[in-house]
This record gives C-alpha cells, sequence and structure tokens, in this order.
C-alpha cells in the first residue's frame, strides 16, 4: 500500500493544485503578530467553527432510491424554524445562510435567534435579531452565500440554537441538508418571533434549509475538530432529534472530560456523499475542501468514507465506478490538503456492513483493502478503528447486533456510542 509520503510524490502535480486552491480560498490561520510596545493589544474574540449543515441540491436525480422529488422547491409568506444543536457555546453568534444549489435569489425579510426550549417552542426572553451587513433583510443570489452579523446571545456548551427565518417574497428551497436527523417546523405568516410553533404533521419537516454553519466568538486558544464523512457521520440509524450522532456524542465526551482548551467538534457528514462521484452532494475530494477546511478555526479532522463508493456500484449506479485504489487515493489527497493547511488528519476504518442490500463479497474485498492501507498509515496524526469497534468477532464482516441499525449497515444509538468509546481523547489535547 502507498503511504502518504509516497502518494504526494508520485502526485506532485495533484498536491500543488490542491495547495494552491488552498491558498486561492483565501483560509484563514489561528495566528497573529504582534505591534510592538510595552504591552500586547487587547486579544479580540475570533469566530470559531461550532455547527455544519452541509447542503445539497434537493433536485438531484437520486430517483434509483426511490426517493421522491420534493413536493416543493419555493417557500413564501412563510417562517421556517430550525434547531441547531451546538457543540461550543459563546455569548455572541453569527450565522451563515447558503444558495448554493438555488436557481433563484433567496429574500430572507427577517431572520431570529432565540435558545430552543424543545418541539418548535423557544425562551422567548433569549430572542434576537439577525442583520446583515446592519440590515434585517437580505436576497442571497443564485449560487451565494452570505454570513450574518455577529449576534448578542448566551448560548451553553452542548445549547440549542433555534433560528427563524420568514421569507415573504418567493424563495428557493432548494439548497438543503437532505437528512437533518432532527425535526424542523414550518407555518404561514410571520412567526419568527413566535413563543411556539404550529405542531401538526404538515408542519414538520426533517431536512434543514439555507441555514450551512454556526460560529461562536472565542478569546483564546481553541480545537475545533470536523467530521467528515457520509450517513454514518450524519448518524442514519440514530434517534430522531436525540443528538445521538457520533460527533454530538464526541463533543459530549470531551466537554465533560475538560480538555484544557475548548474543542468544538463539527459534523461534516453528508447521507450518501462519495468520493469519487457526485450526487448526493459534491463528491468528498471537492467537499472536504469545503466542509473542513472552510470550517472557521479548523484544527483537526476525523474522516471516514468510502462504504458508498464500494457499494452504489454494486446495486444501484453501475457505470459510476470505484476500485480500492482510486478510494485509497482520495483519502490520501484528503489528507494531503489537511496536512498542507495545518491541519490534524485522523483516519478512521470503514465499519462492516454484510447484510445491507448493497453487500457483496467483492464490496468487502475493497473494504478490507481500503481498510489495511488505513491501519498501517504512520503520517497521519492517527488512526481510529471504528470497524474493529462495532464488528461482529464471530463474523467480521457484519456488524454486532448490539450496534448495528435494521439496514444492516449503519448503526444505532448504542454502535454511535461504541464507536465514541474507541476514541482516545488525548489525540484532541
Amino acid at each position: 500500500m502507498q503511504s502518504v509520503k509516497n502518494w504526494m510524490r508520485t502526485n506532485r502535480r495533484f498536491v500543488l493544485s490542491a495547495l494552491g486552491a488552498l491558498a486561492a480560498g483565501g483560509l484563514t490561520g489561528c495566528g497573529g503578530g504582534g505591534s510592538g510596545g510595552d504591552a500586547p493589544p487587547p486579544e479580540e474574540a475570533k469566530p470559531v467553527g461550532t455547527w455544519l449543515g452541509v447542503v445539497s441540491d434537493l433536485k438531484e436525480d437520486v430517483r434509483f432510491l426511490d426517493i421522491p422529488p420534493p413536493a416543493s422547491t419555493v417557500f413564501q409568506n412563510q417562517t421556517l424554524r430550525q434547531t441547531a444543536h451546538l457543540s461550543l457555546g459563546g455569548d455572541q453568534v453569527r450565522i451563515k445562510f447558503s444558495n448554493l444549489h438555488g436557481k433563484a435569489s433567496v429574500p430572507l425579510a427577517r431572520v431570529r435567534v432565540a435558545l430552543s426550549t424543545g418541539e418548535g417552542s423557544v425562551d422567548v426572553a433569549t430572542d434576537v435579531a439577525l442583520t446583515f451587513q446592519g440590515r434585517e433583510s437580505v436576497s442571497i443570489p443564485a449560487g451565494g452565500e452570505v454570513w450574518s452579523d455577529r449576534v448578542s446571545i448566551r448560548v451553553p456548551d452542548g445549547g440549542n440554537l433555534a433560528v427563524s427565518v420568514y421569507v415573504r417574497e418567493v424563495a428557493d428551497s432548494t439548497t438543503a441538508h437532505r437528512y437533518a436527523n432532527a425535526v424542523q417546523h414550518l407555518a404561514s405568516g410571520d412567526l419568527s418571533s413566535a413563543a411556539t410553533m404550529p405542531s401538526a404533521a404538515d408542519n414538520l419537516l426533517t431536512s434543514w434549509h439555507w441555514m450551512s454553519a454556526i460560529d461562536v466568538y472565542k478569546k483564546g486558544p481553541a480545537r475545533v475538530v470536523v467530521a467528515f464523512g457520509d450517513s454514518l457521520t450524519d448518524g442514519n440509524g440514530s434517534t430522531l432529534g436525540a443528538h445521538q450522532r457520533y460527533p454530538d456524542l464526541l463533543s459530549s465526551r470531551l466537554l465533560k472530560a475538560g480538555t484544557g482548551a475548548p474543542v468544538s467538534v463539527v459534523n461534516a457528514g453528508l447521507g450518501g456523499n462519495r468520493w469519487l462521484h457526485d450526487r448526493f452532494g459534491l463528491k468528498g475530494v471537492e467537499r472536504f475542501r469545503r466542509d473542513v477546511l472552510g470550517v472557521s478555526g479548523v484544527t483537526h479532522a476525523i474522516v471516514q468514507m468510502g462504504i458508498n463508493d464500494i457499494g452504489f456500484q454494486q446495486a444501484w449506479t453501475p457505470d459510476e465506478k470505484a476500485n480500492a485504489a482510486e478510494v485509497i487515493a482520495s483519502l490520501a489527497a484528503a489528507v494531503a490538503a489537511g496536512k498542507a493547511a495545518g491541519v490534524q488528519v485522523y483516519l478512521a476504518t470503514l465499519t462492516p456492513f454484510k447484510g445491507h442490500v448493497y453487500f457483496s463479497d467483492a464490496g468487502e474485498e475493497m473494504r478490507q483493502a481500503v481498510n489495511t492501507w488505513i491501519r498501517t498509515n504512520t503520517e497521519v496524526a492517527g488512526v481510529f478503528d471504528f470497524d474493529a469497534a462495532v464488528r461482529d468477532p464471530s463474523e467480521p464482516s457484519r456488524i454486532l447486533a448490539t450496534y448495528r441499525d435494521a439496514d444492516s449497515l449503519h448503526l444505532n444509538d448504542l454502535g454511535y456510542a461504541r464507536m465514541v468509546e474507541s476514541i482516545p481523547l488525548e489525540k484532541f489535547r
């Protein structure tokens, strides 16, 4: 198997291209220069990533999985209240809204934030308005993104922030995180300041729309761990709305352990995502740069992806090929790009999937080849052996029954907890 160093040597043109793209992206470093004099200047609070909602196109062709197109691709004269489970809290936040996949503008008439009290309700005493360059409304052009101004609101570590968006005019709603594994609320009219939202079945959604990132502001050092992957990182199989995805559980474990400087764990999982082919979002080699290296203050990354590259071609997309060498090359490219940006990258092994509809002996052989390369890689910051943590000792190609979801690919709450228990917390000191 090739090491990262050898892969970089033989693919020098790709690595130089990746470095150029990183420089062109204008990624912000963590350092700062002195100003001279007897006393250092007062330290400015810096944005730190605490939540991510990876977006894709709800209109993309996923009919091979019998997924119907959305009933509507616009919102109008409606309020959408979405709840984000933050990792690190703070006294100030800013929120990014995305229209990357829209074909028309997204005019946000009013946006308000408040602490969530659950089931579409908020603590109205904490309710504040978001502004955009001082204005309460903003229109996001097709293909565009916008950050709000920072706003003062005290959110605890592991707290839930409700973001209420009112759209008066027609707004393209195709830029979304399809499987949020959480419940959002949609209702007619301007309810952005309302204490509660209607909770009838027709008012409930399980996708995030437009909201793509949240930062808190911190002084002093902070570590930001981005978990990059597919539906196993996205939390498929875990209890809806219970924050039992593995990045949520890792964040909780780190907060309880108190490992020195604050640590934020950001979930950059996207169900169905692959390294080599678009569909269910940008292919991983491009998405890594946006959804890992673009996170404010990123210092560490955990990468676990490739099982869909292995399985999709077996059952659903036979013309979209992938082999073990190509998946390994994609992993190596992500490692190279991360290291070039000063990010400590950890690789995680691919978990078993026997019993799932796209399992095959050839696919299992491919998974084992990828995992062997991951386990023998000595040039990354570390390896987390999720495969060893959850596999059935008597049948290693299958997840242990205690840990697996009904589809035999995803994990249940106990399985995701077991994955997190296998991670040495000192890796993030």
